[in-house]
């Protein structure tokens, strides 16, 4: 065949030459992608490290998409409800879409760097704090919901009802974070200043969610807080007590309660009491059970018709249950769980550990209060009337939900920053003896400690060493080729009121910059400086004669395995 022959003619004639074979090879060019890479192999995306990026990108797509279908549920719900009480089936959506424009804007303003990164671990969030103290006082006293849901939790400001629990939320997380890491991370409060100020930051606030009554926000925030201590360290033996005390407490909370035990009761057994206790809890489980695999389909749904109360707030997942199915509700879950994914993996990439609480604290409330919701649908929980974060009808719950969406975000924003190997290697420059000592004289006479670009001395002034470490002078032809060739200088930017590399050089040469030549040929600095005699092993027998580079032969009495990975 042509093909043998041909090898054949190839094995006989002489090998082609190393350029040769590469102008023979055709050149394939890369494809071009939405990302490159730096020159230290980091991945980027939009200018941004990708294990930044990419997490970013995944939350906020998850966070508009499950906006999105929010509205459309809520349009979904309560189209028969408001048509009926307030004449048009777009009431409740024309409001839910101005909640959410609201809390889109103070999205922008926390996530686009509006607010100064350091208010937030300032005084002021001591000021917010009281004013949602103040707020929480109020509504006990002044607010709203008593008589149609048995709990003061709602404030009228006329345009729409605030929920100062939803507010507190935020606030209570960014001043835990704070008040963590000005103990852990930076050390300016002792013990007891700590414990002085979590006593007053979060039992006031949370007796007062809990006198509303609101149980569930106040479970909610206790467990983001306490998870905010477990991840600074706690010990295990308080981290247990904690958790048998806030069963106690939880316990106590029940038995004391009449309402709260008939809960817990209707949850045990919902069809015990189908038309009263258990009436929202029997009737999910039905529009579960008709949604079927795939749902009735969209605005197809019976419940909605004045069967289930509150479909288009805080049972609003039995709604896309029988509208969706079980595949249709997987879906939001998996997405749901992905932005929640995409939060913790911005948390790992914070810089700091005040960045890493803060957002562990907003990805955490926003997990426990999804899971309290779902569960407490499902029957697995009682149900504790917490709304359905981004999904829920509720103007105080969607501003509160993406504040806290907003500050993920911000924390991911922030992890953008230079590091110490950035400053570093910007402070570095490769150049010529003779353009080096130039920059020197330009840096001394100006004063600059600092490399604006490439080009300029790093260094200062260029010292060629005199000597060896054996005590010999250099040769004059090397210390000749030295100065045409490219020299190294290892040196960095000065911070402010550190002295610059001209005023090292007075106090000796210890300590300061040195410079390392070198040379102009790779082979002379590879080469022995001095040859050693070759011995002929020819007339040795037997496996005496020591082995030389590229000998295949294995020592007597070493199989191939037990050769190491330079004997094969």
């Amino acid at each position: 065949m042509w093909f043998s022959k041909a090898k054949e003619g190839a094995a006989e004639s002489e090998a082609p030459s190393a350029g040769a074979r590469s102008a023979a090879r055709p050149k394939v060019r890369r494809r071009a992608t939405a990302t490159s890479h730096s020159d230290w192999g980091e991945k980027y995306i939009a200018g941004v490290p990708a294990r930044i990026m990419r997490p970013r990108l995944v939350f906020l797509s998850c966070l508009i998409a499950i906006c999105m279908f929010g509205l459309l549920m809520i349009y979904s719900a309560s189209s028969v409800e408001s048509l009926q009480e307030n004449g048009s089936s777009w009431f409740f959506l024309y409001r839910q879409a101005i909640f959410m424009f609201i809390g889109f804007v103070l999205f922008a303003m926390i996530g686009s760097r509006l607010l100064p990164w350091p208010l937030f671990r300032s005084k002021l969030v001591w000021g917010v704090w009281f004013g949602v103290l103040v707020l929480l006082i109020a509504v006990l006293f002044v607010g709203q919901g008593a008589e149609e849901w048995g709990a003061s939790r709602w404030i009228d400001l006329g345009i729409f009802n605030l929920q100062p629990a939803e507010v507190a939320k935020p606030v209570i997380i960014v001043l835990t974070a704070k008040i963590f890491a000005d103990y852990f991370e930076d050390g300016t409060i002792d013990t007891r200043a700590f414990l002085i100020q979590m006593l007053i930051m979060l039992p006031f606030p949370l007796f007062l969610i809990f006198k509303e009554p609101d149980l569930g926000t106040t479970i909610i925030i206790a467990l983001t807080v306490f998870a905010i201590a477990i991840l600074c360290g706690l010990p295990w033996r308080v981290v247990a007590f904690v958790t048998i005390a806030a069963f106690v407490l939880g316990a106590a909370a029940i038995v004391t309660s009449p309402y709260r035990a008939k809960r817990f009761l209707a949850f045990l057994d919902p069809w015990s009491d189908p038309y009263d206790t258990g009436y929202q809890a029997t009737l999910a489980i039905m529009a579960f059970a008709s949604g079927g695999l795939f749902g009735r389909g969209i605005g197809n749904s019976t419940m909605k018709y004045h069967y289930l109360p509150e479909a288009h707030n805080d049972y609003i997942l039995a709604i896309i249950g029988e509208e969706l199915g079980f595949v249709g509700t997987a879906i939001f879950v998996l997405v749901f769980v992905a932005m929640i994914i995409a939060a913790f993996y911005i948390c790992r990439e914070a810089p700091t550990l005040h960045a890493q609480l803060l957002a562990s604290g907003c990805t955490i409330i926003l997990a426990v209060q999804f899971l309290i919701n779902v569960f407490g649908i499902l029957g697995v929980m009682p149900m504790t009337g917490k709304p359905l974060p981004f999904v829920s009808y509720g103007g105080s719950s969607i501003i509160a939900s993406l504040v806290l969406a907003a500050l993920i975000f911000r924390v991911s924003v922030e992890s953008n920053v230079e590091t110490a190997a950035d400053r570093r290697r910007s402070g570095m420059a490769v150049m010529g003896e003779r353009s080096a000592r130039a920059s020197a004289r330009r840096s001394a006479s100006s004063g600059d400690d600092v490399s604006g670009h490439i080009g300029r001395s790093t260094a200062g002034e260029v010292r060629v060493r005199s000597t060896r470490r054996d005590g010999s002078a250099p040769r004059a032809d090397r210390v000749a080729s030295s100065r045409s060739a490219l020299s190294v200088y290892d040196g960095g930017r000065q911070g402010r009121g550190e002295a610059s590399p001209t005023r090292r050089e007075s106090r000796g040469t210890a300590g300061g910059y040195g410079r390392i030549d070198l040379g102009s040929d790779a082979g002379e600095r590879l080469r022995p400086r001095q040859e050693r005699p070759r011995v002929d092993y020819r007339g040795v027998t037997g496996g005496n004669a020591p082995r030389r580079s590229g000998d295949g032969r294995p020592p007597r009495g070493m199989n191939d395995r037990e050769r190491g990975r330079y004997d094969r």
